[in-house]
């Protein structure tokens, strides 16, 4: 009779064990989704193991704890990713645009400038350019492919950086050594071959005048908006930031001579080093 028993007693305890864990899936099928809040999984999961202080079984709302817990943490690791490769981007996308967002304490430099739309739709390089300014065919494709290729570097810094989580000054610096690499080629072309190489490559070749202080020394001088500013102190102009460069070097009392071009003609200036007291913009313009 023994064994009977044993396997009767058996039998109630398991049906007693799943009615508990029947009744533990139906509270947990009727609470609200938990994954959303941590803090509220913790409690309602707090609350189940209350409701039963006599159960055999508080493991099971521990296991499911841990089991929301695991899921948060891996979600949280998938979000920080996603903000760490957006970070990365957008901070691309401000070395891109650096020049032509922040402004000087020199000069103002405007926000508003457009390109040209035949500029906008004319690719990412334009080879014609190049060789309707003088330059031969042969240099003119060669400076093509040395911007493809600096372009295609560019692009893979930029996927490595994604790829190694680089931190956004470690991509800046990446960036900075690929900028390097145009400077080398500024010395080695005249100031009218890099000037077009400018253009053709849609990047800022000029400096234009939006607006004008009229006590300042620019306003005094004659300097008039509308006006491209192409040499100052023999250097020569490509973007506001040479500009910012050339008047901020030197002596404050240095008489410096700056080259304006306007309406297609070339006008000489000549006034003490420092700022000219301008409201400015970096464009592209066909030399």
């Amino acid at each position: 009779m023994q064994n009977p028993l044993i396997y009767i007693s058996l039998a109630l305890a398991t049906g007693v064990a799943i009615g508990v864990i029947i009744q533990y899936d139906s509270d947990r099928l009727g609470t609200p989704a938990l994954k959303s809040n941590p803090n509220t999984a913790i409690f309602a999961t707090d609350q189940k193991v209350e409701k039963n202080p006599d159960t055999d079984h508080p493991t099971v709302g521990l296991t499911e704890l841990n089991q929301l817990l695991q899921n948060e943490i891996r979600e949280r690791k998938v979000l920080e990713q996603e903000i760490e490769t957006l970070r990365l981007l957008v901070a691309e996308i401000g070395t891109d645009l650096e020049p032509s967002e922040r402004t000087t304490s020199s000069e103002q430099v405007d926000d508003g400038s457009e390109l040209d739309e035949s500029d906008s739709n004319r690719g990412w390089f334009n080879e014609q350019a190049l060789i309707d300014s003088g330059i031969d065919s042969g240099q003119a494709n060669e400076l093509k492919i040395y911007f493809e290729q600096l372009e295609m570097e560019r692009l893979y810094l930029r996927d490595q950086s994604i790829r190694e989580k680089w931190s956004s000054e470690k991509l800046r610096e990446a960036m900075q050594a690929l900028e390097s690499k145009e400077d080398e080629l500024k010395n080695q072309l005249s100031d009218t071959a890099y000037d077009a190489y400018l253009y053709a490559s849609g990047r800022p070749n000029r400096v234009a005048v939006t607006s004008v202080l009229e006590n300042a020394q620019a306003g005094l001088a004659g300097i008039k908006s509308g006006d491209y500013i192409i040499r100052y102190d023999n250097q020569r102009i490509y973007n506001w930031l040479d500009l910012r460069e050339a008047t901020a070097s030197g002596n404050i009392s240095d008489m410096v001579e700056l080259e304006v071009e306007r309406d297609d003609k070339m006008i000489l200036f000549y006034l003490t080093r420092g700022p000219l007291g301008i409201r400015m913009n970096s464009v592209s313009v066909a030399p």
